[in-house]
């Protein structure tokens, strides 16, 4: 029998999971992040990379002043995954308990159960996304701090994928509002399929070939908004003075193709073998060696299926 969940997402594109992360829950992964910038921000200024380590700050104001004082991509010791072009040994990634315990929430789990079964896997295609005022990061090259173009999340996976069924969660930490930069989606737009990114300013889906009317969808911190792949979405920019922060999780079927198989994914539950869940420590160590085994590889197999030059993109 489908759920109502699995149905609405099926019909419409998307479904917004009110409470789907607790109080609990928000707080951990809160002061999991606040601990990192503790570490890094008085590190970086000793280096010589910003110019104060911006102590007494709150984190929310602080990360703004760090990563606005730099030309750098610091962002990437926040992110959740290896970066798809050059690993070197060093790349930072961060992959702590806390994450671990994040993606692997049994109350969220519960809801992702209700799509696509029992059998989940957490798809190494995820990330965190920390915000600031759009004003403050035109200096940074990392699009993870910018307002997000236009895309589907099918069309950033190889096509290997393309029979997975993969599903998206995004997760509001702070409440994600019109002011701060919301997700915004195309309703019913999946049911087209697969649409032409070109390359803009960077890879997207143009304005005028989105299927249809665009819907912001405003969330309180806590709620997620489940999506299907070819659902047409990107973000608002935020224009409030303070950051928006969410992650977005990629959840699917044990056993099918990840469209990023060289990153390690995770088993996170399995009704019918609940031994094979992966563990913090195995999964830790599963991105350290991936780190290891790419740095230094010149050419991976790419994952743009779009080279720009589709009449479409003219």
């Amino acid at each position: 029998m489908t759920s109502g969940l699995k149905q609405e997402i099926n019909s419409k594109g998307y479904a917004i999971v009110e409470g789907a992360l607790d109080a609990s829950a928000l707080s951990d992964i809160v002061a999991d992040y606040e601990r990192l910038l503790d570490r890094l921000a008085p590190e970086w200024y000793a280096q010589g990379r910003i110019s104060s380590a911006f102590e007494g700050l709150p984190f929310a104001e602080r990360l703004t002043a760090v990563v606005s004082d730099s030309s750098e991509d610091l962002f990437q010791h926040f992110d959740i995954t290896l970066p798809n072009d050059t690993v070197t040994p060093e790349t930072p990634l961060h992959v702590s308990r806390a994450t671990y315990e994040f993606l692997s929430n049994q109350a969220l789990l519960d809801k992702v159960e209700e799509v696509i079964g029992g059998e989940i896997l957490s798809n190494p295609i995820q990330h965190v996304r920390i915000k600031p005022p759009q004003d403050k990061v035109a200096g940074q090259p990392s699009t993870l701090l910018k307002e997000t173009g236009w895309h589907q999340d099918r069309g950033v996976a190889r096509e290997v994928a393309d029979e997975s069924e993969m599903l998206t969660v995004w997760i509001a930490i702070t409440d994600a509002t019109l002011e701060n930069g919301c997700l915004k989606v195309v309703p019913y737009s999946h049911l087209g399929g697969l649409a032409v990114h070109c390359m803009l300013d960077h890879l997207r889906i143009p304005d005028e070939l989105l299927a249809g009317e665009p819907r912001p969808l405003p969330i309180k911190a806590g709620d997620a908004i489940f999506m299907h792949s070819d659902t047409q979405h990107g973000s608002l920019p935020n224009v409030s003075s303070s950051i928006r922060w969410s992650f977005d999780l990629r959840y699917q079927p044990i056993g099918l193709p990840t469209g990023r198989d060289e990153f390690p994914s995770l088993i996170v539950r399995s009704r019918e073998n609940p031994a094979q869940v992966g563990d913090y420590d195995s999964w830790r160590a599963a991105w350290l060696r991936t780190r290891d085994a790419l740095a230094g590889v010149e050419e991976r197999e790419s994952t743009n299926r779009w080279d720009g030059t589709a009449i479409e993109c003219a």
